[in-house]
Formats: structure tokens, sequence, C-alpha cells
């Protein structure tokens, strides 16, 4: 299990970080590092329809869901915040067919909503 003791459940949103959280951008030991100060809300949002399969709290992707947010908050492209919400997720131990699933779904999703205001 990975350890989240860098956030507790509260806030608006859902969690807020306890500490700092840093996460190197694009790759690991990348001199582009993001970092997420204390006191940061966030989510981690499942379609209700897929909470049987996602859990909003899942552990393995909460560092996921706080570093996606945080770069669509911050004016990211959605491609680039969902790109690192994978390696985020995969970084956490997640399993790597399901993480691929649900970010082929998030793609998918952005793709059909995109094709719609066409």
């Amino acid at each position: 299990m990975p350890d989240v003791s860098w956030c507790e459940k509260g806030g608006a949103r859902g969690y807020v970080t306890t500490r700092a959280v840093f996460w190197s951008l694009m790759w690991k030991g990348s001199p582009y590092v993001l970092e997420i100060p204390p006191g940061r809300e966030f989510e981690s949002s499942v379609p209700r329809a897929l909470r049987w399969v996602w859990s909003p709290d899942d552990p393995q992707y909460l560092k996921a869901a706080l570093i996606h947010d945080t770069l669509l908050e911050s004016g990211s492209r959605w491609i680039e915040a969902d790109s690192q919400w994978f390696a985020a997720a995969l970084s956490e131990d997640a399993p790597r067919v399901k993480t691929a699933l649900a970010w082929s779904a998030m793609i998918l999703r952005r793709l059909f909503l995109w094709c719609l205001r066409r």
C-alpha cells in the first residue's frame, strides 16, 4: 500500500495535503518539479457507474488525482495532466491494466466531448 501520510480526508473537495508533495514532470529526475504545498485541496473523481471498479478513495490513485487537479488548475493542457495522472498512478504501484483502462476512458471521454463541440 502506498504512503498517503501526505494527505487526509477532508476539505470541500474530499482531500487536503498535509505536507508538500513534489513530482518530477515528464520523467523521473526531471529538472521540472511540481511542488504542491500543504493545504491544497483536491478530489479523486470517479463516475458513480464505475465505482465498483475504481474507488475515489483508493490510495494508489490519490497522488495521481492531486497532480492531475493541480496541473489542470494551473493551466496545463488536459493531455499533459492526463499523462501525468497515468505516470503518478503507476509510480504508486497501481495495477497497470486497471490504470491503463482508466486513463483510456479519460482520454476517450475528452475526445468524445471535443467531437460534440465541433
